[in-house]
């Protein structure tokens, strides 16, 4: 396979997306979120409260300080299939949401 194949296999890959939840195991606090991208989403969490930018998490951002991320656990819920002729998922990203917030009463919701 040429480098002209591989590039179109690679831009080709569909990330996994749907609804994640972050724990903090320190406070036991759960954090549900959506994402059209799990790895992104995990590496732009980690890394903006690896340097303080997640002020709108207070609790969150303050155990990180305290312990650093090995408290943190990342795991996907539910993930959501593409399906052809659908470009935008974001109204089925938040109705999946919708549903998990009913299992996890207690998660608070986080936008990463």
């Amino acid at each position: 396979m040429d480098k002209k194949q591989l590039r179109s296999l690679y831009e080709e890959q569909k990330p996994p997306m749907g609804v994640f939840l972050l724990v903090d195991s320190s406070t036991s606090q759960e954090y549900l979120g959506v994402s059209n991208n799990f790895q992104a989403t995990k590496n732009s969490l980690f890394l903006r409260l690896s340097v303080g930018a997640l002020a709108n998490y207070p609790s969150l951002q303050d155990s990180y300080d305290k312990h650093g991320p090995s408290i943190l656990k990342f795991s996907i819920l539910e993930e959501l299939d593409y399906q052809k002729d659908v470009s935008d998922y974001r109204a089925d990203l938040e109705a999946l949401l919708s549903m998990m917030k009913q299992t996890h009463t207690h998660a608070k919701e986080i936008h990463a």
